[in-house]
């Protein structure tokens, strides 16, 4: 007789208001959909713990945590009392001390790669007489790795860094007078990353108050890519785009592994940043950037589609012709070899992170066959799917 599978609770506690936390939660949701056999609970942050997840929570009614913040009661008091396995969505060292002795893996973004990137941006823009750091807070760490490596690869470069410490707390409003002193004392043109979004969102408010012209002035680059703040800040804010969805999914696949393998010592894992989604704030685009970016927007929208060139300049509503060479002008490459390279990159994703078939993957990524799709991916990687997913395996 064929025994029935165990359905393990698993506790997932993450700050879902942000776009970054809906983006893991959306990792999250893939693997288990894919690969698991969870009652995954839910319990968005800072107040979305219902009395029954509590009561659970200290009757010990879980299997596993995969969380972003250990700071609530209820989810402190389960991983000091317990020894079940539990996923970090950030630095392990940050959970609180584990009397029980249970494992904590870390799955995070790689702040300091997300620091390098952002430097690396601006260095290439073009001559700037200051360069700026905007930390999350006077009495937070999280800063310290995208500090870290926004001010070494500025140094490398032979330029300084001036730093922005707010007397505020982590995730509180900054002081808009504090700002501007800084702001209005920073050599121009100056190049800010500011640790997320909101903080950035704020420095053009202020730049704008003060009358100091962005990007011409003053280039602000953020982290997280979150649309609704992004898309309507005024001017619209360029920024990194980490990979939270696959941090999410990493996290998910790490506490799958820690149930079944638990004499195995806990795992840290960090996922590079994806790419920068520039928009006014960091470079005035011309009329030939704006279409590319809606061209770009579209794109991610409907990759799964089957969408072809047509597709994107119908949308465009200009001919083909100035839409490739628009293209050439700012991408360096064509729209069909941009909706190909786009396709490969979620396919690569797909094959290195789940189960999926390859026919599957192929009409996920808008191929019309697993045949083009094994074409073009050995044109690409020079070995055929299958091969390469076993190569990369982790």
């Amino acid at each position: 007789m064929r025994t029935a599978r165990k359905i393990k609770r698993v506790l997932v506690a993450l700050w879902t208001e942000s776009a970054s936390g809906r983006d893991i939660l959306s990792g999250v949701f893939r693997y288990v959909r894919d690969n698991a056999f969870w009652d995954v609970v839910l319990a968005p942050l800072p107040n979305g713990f219902r009395p029954e997840v509590a009561d659970n929570a200290r009757g010990g009614g879980f299997d596993g945590v995969i969380a972003s913040d250990f700071s609530p009661e209820p989810i402190r008091r389960l991983v000091e009392t317990t020894c079940i396995p539990v996923v970090s969505i950030g630095d392990a060292a940050s959970v609180a001390r584990r009397p029980r002795g249970g494992p904590v893996s870390s799955v995070s973004c790689d702040d300091r790669a997300i620091g390098v990137m952002a430097a690396r941006h601006f260095l290439s823009l073009g001559s700037f007489n200051a360069f700026g750091f905007v930390r999350a807070g006077s009495n937070a760490d999280v800063s310290n790795g995208r500090e870290r490596g926004f001010v070494e690869t500025l140094a490398r470069g032979g330029r300084r860094c001036e730093l922005f410490t707010p007397s505020t707390r982590a995730g509180d409003r900054m002081d808009d007078a504090e700002v501007a002193s800084w702001l209005s004392a920073l050599p121009k043109p100056a190049a800010l990353l500011c640790h997320y979004d909101p903080l950035a969102v704020q420095i053009l408010n202020v730049c704008r108050n003060c009358g100091i012209a962005v990007p011409r002035q003053v280039s602000v680059l953020g982290v997280d890519n979150d649309p609704l703040l992004c898309d309507f800040a005024v001017p619209p804010l360029s920024s990194i785009m980490p990979d939270h969805e696959r941090a999410g999914f990493l996290a998910s696949r790490e506490l799958d592994r820690m149930f079944t393998h638990s004499r195995q010592p806990p795992r840290v894992e960090t996922c590079p940043p994806i790419r920068i989604a520039e928009r006014e704030s960091t470079h005035p685009l011309t009329p030939a950037g704006h279409l590319v970016r809606e061209a770009n927007a579209f794109i991610d929208r409907h990759l799964s589609k089957g969408i072809d060139v047509a597709d994107v300049v119908a949308h465009l509503k200009v001919s083909r012709r100035l839409a490739d060479m628009r293209f050439r002008e700012i991408e360096d490459r064509t729209i069909a070899e941009t909706l190909e390279a786009r396709r490969l990159e979620v396919a690569e994703r797909l094959l290195r992170d789940t189960a999926l078939p390859v026919r599957r993957i192929a009409s996920d990524c808008g191929y019309a066959s697993a045949n083009t799709f094994g074409i073009a991916f050995r044109r690409r990687r020079g070995m055929a799917p299958g091969k390469w997913r076993k190569a990369n395996a982790h």
